[in-house]
């Protein structure tokens, strides 16, 4: 069946985690906000998942649902075999309600409290607090990155395997968020220094169906069948297969002591040892009858993926982005363009309505980088990066000011830096166009405040989307004493990352609806519309060396606070 990856699918109303529950990431994020953060798809699941999913339904009954058939296990092992041309006995697979909580179990199986717990960051979140939460202390060896690329420490490694504290290593393969798929020198190596030290191993594999450009996945117990009985493993048809929803994860567990631990336990003690119905089909369906769905899929994330590097490449050439060896997730090294973190990652959502997650919350390693969730539809994808791209090439503070070209309406190719070289200071001020009746309040209360400007040793200049003759003809009689410059096809407002508005309601602040009030009081009509209606203005200070002194993107223009600039 030929999947329509591209059509987008609403999820308002499905109580979406991504796209409704936005707040817990960000309070900030709004409706209007593009989520990018948590790992799911906005792909439709699979047909065949759905027909399960339905005629599973129309059975009527929900009860008690016990998953101790035949046809689930040969589902699951199948799929092993198929895929990784790994064995599996069904009597190692051991279900949990998603992979987080079995590491919870696994913790609680395999360690005491106090006991270290070894992980490699940056890396997952939930490793740290699962480890926190269980009272566990962490072990950090931390990932070498290095010109763009990671590595392992291995020196480092085995001082931290070896200490007696340590008893287990919390793998991450494929690796999120770097996207690594760990060689078989490195899986080696690491599996022959935990058994060399007495370390076991929980291996979270639930990224490893989702494997970039033809790359394949090595499971750790397979390669290393010697070390199996120290080897858990974390598998799932979540991640494959758009259905973290349905809550079910496969833990293979080759060590009987632990196996028998595991029933007593998370089957006994916490009376986990039923499924949902809807996981036992979905499970079924997507392992016997979804794998041209997830080819289509791994297809269409290549696609994105080598999007998103030519879009790098062209509008943010500083970023260092490498297309990940396995999972949906990049990860985006922004450090070479200086920006304050807490102030960026504020702006992305406030103004570039996108949410992202910061990098250093997989730890410390990981500042200075975006986790970018790719498992969607490409022109969402796009427009996300458009909205990056605008907030990282802003003009800021203590940079340059972009030179140009420019047209008033009485004059053309005059040199902006020449401009700058007359005056102590300018006020670059982008509005929307003449016609905009907040625009031609916006010019007159300028017009008022021009002394108090020049007072100060600033001299403004407005740039506006409008044609050379409606400006010249409008401006006849109203004697303004500042230039304007003419950008009918906004190369100025693009230069200077200057956008629109989401839509109308972001654009009506408070300030704006005062503002369109006052103007009516004043009698001001609107004239011909010109450029883009949503357009948000942008103000900046600059030296006359070039230098920016002040700079602010906003929805609304404030005189006042302009002239209190100190």
């Amino acid at each position: 069946m030929k999947y329509d990856l591209d059509q987008f699918v609403e999820r308002s109303g499905t109580n979406s985690a991504k796209w409704e529950a936005m707040a817990m990431m960000d309070p900030e994020a709004d409706k209007t906000t593009l989520p990018f953060w948590v790992a799911d798809m906005d792909f439709p699941c699979a047909e065949p998942i759905l027909k399960a999913l339905r005629t599973r339904v129309d059975k009527q009954i929900f009860g008690y649902t016990i998953h101790q058939t035949g046809e689930f296990f040969r589902s699951v092992c199948g799929w092993m075999q198929h895929r990784f041309d790994w064995y599996v006995d069904s009597k190692d697979i051991f279900l949990s309600h998603g992979v987080v909580p079995g590491f919870g179990y696994l913790f609680n199986i395999m360690t005491k409290p106090g006991d270290g717990i070894l992980i490699q960051r940056p890396v997952y979140y939930p490793f740290t607090n699962m480890i926190e939460s269980h009272q566990r202390k962490l072990i950090n060896s931390a990932l070498v990155y290095e010109d763009g690329k990671y590595s392992i420490d291995f020196d480092d490694f085995e001082k931290k395997v070896s200490d007696p504290i340590v008893k287990v290593f919390l793998l991450c393969h494929p690796h999120n968020p770097v996207g690594y798929e760990w060689t078989t020198e490195e899986l080696r190596t690491m599996a022959d220094l935990c058994h060399k030290y007495d370390v076991k191993i929980i291996s979270d594999e639930i990224h490893f169906d989702l494997m970039r450009g033809g790359a394949k996945h090595i499971p750790l117990a397979k390669l290393c069948p010697e070390y199996k009985n120290m080897i858990v493993t974390c598998t799932a048809p979540s991640k494959t297969f758009n259905l973290a929803g349905i809550q079910l994860s496969n833990i293979i567990i080759h060590n009987k002591e632990i196996q028998e631990d595991w029933k007593k336990y998370v089957h006994g003690e916490l009376g986990l040892s039923l499924m949902s119905p809807f996981a036992i089909e979905a499970t079924q369906a997507a392992y016997y009858e979804s794998e041209d769905w997830l080819e289509q899929v791994q297809e269409y994330l290549d696609g994105n993926l080598k999007m998103m590097k030519e879009f790098f490449a062209e509008k943010l050439p500083k970023i260092k982005f490498r297309i990940p060896d396995g999972t949906y997730l990049t990860w985006i090294d922004y450090k070479e363009y200086g920006l304050d973190r807490e102030k960026f990652f504020k702006e992305l959502v406030t103004e570039g309505k996108v949410l992202f997650e910061d990098g250093q919350m997989f730890g410390e390693e990981g500042s200075g980088f975006i986790r970018i969730n790719v498992a969607c539809q490409r022109a969402l994808l796009r427009t996300a990066l458009e909205r990056l791209a605008n907030i990282i090439n802003r003009v800021r503070e203590n940079q340059k000011a972009p030179d140009f070209e420019y047209d008033t309406p009485y004059e053309k190719n005059k040199n902006f830096y020449k401009t700058l070289e007359q005056n102590d200071k300018t006020y670059l001020i982008f509005l929307r166009y003449y016609g905009c009746t907040i625009c031609q309040y916006e010019l007159l209360q300028l017009k008022e405040s021009y002394d108090e400007f020049k007072k100060k040793g600033i001299t403004p200049i407005v740039v506006m989307q409008s044609e050379r003759k409606l400006v010249n003809e409008a401006l006849k009689d109203k004697g303004l004493p500042f230039e304007i410059i003419c950008d009918p096809n906004q190369k100025l407002y693009e230069l200077y990352s200057v956008k629109a508005a989401i839509n109308m309601e972001d654009l009506l602040t408070p300030l704006v609806l005062d503002k369109i009030g006052k103007a009516t009081q004043m009698g001001i009509v609107h004239g011909k519309y010109e450029g883009n209606e949503y357009q948000l203005p942008a103000s900046f200070l600059i030296g006359n060396n070039g230098n920016v002194i002040f700079s602010k993107y906003s929805k609304s223009l404030d005189t006042s606070e302009m002239l209190v600039l100190d």
